[in-house]
């Protein structure tokens, strides 16, 4: 063969469509939002119980959670603002609570909803 060859990279970047992004005011797709709801659960989840390990690794994935929990980042899809605003979560206020619990502080395990019932729901933005 005479011509040079260009390989293709192993890990081409994704092109997502402009249907496929999640935008404010817009709801996703009902399989979009569970996807959305089992990531921040995973974290959340990966956040109380992995924060007191001495273990290398874990101690590593809880740094990596805390970073992607506190990372203001809201241009990436399944960044954690962009996941709180598909979901219709304040972003700020999941974080408080994660502190409180985690940190021993308040365990209230359950919030007030806007309608004064009692939940185990983070606050919905109003």
């Amino acid at each position: 063969m005479t011509g040079t060859a260009h390989p293709t990279p192993p890990f081409e970047p994704d092109i997502l469509l402009p249907e496929q992004r999640v935008f404010p005011g817009r709801q996703a797709m009902q399989g979009e939002r569970l996807l959305m709801l089992a990531v921040l659960e995973d974290a959340l989840d990966c956040y109380r119980k992995c924060r007191r390990s001495r273990e290398a690794a874990t101690r590593l994935l809880f740094d990596e959670t805390r970073a992607w929990v506190e990372s203001r980042d809201r241009d990436t899809l399944f960044s954690f603002e962009s996941i709180c605003e598909a979901l219709d979560i304040d972003p700020d206020y999941l974080r408080r609570r994660l502190h409180e619990t985690s940190d021993g502080g308040a365990r209230r395990r359950l919030t007030d909803d806007a309608d004064g019932e009692r939940s185990r729901r983070p606050a919905r933005r109003a």
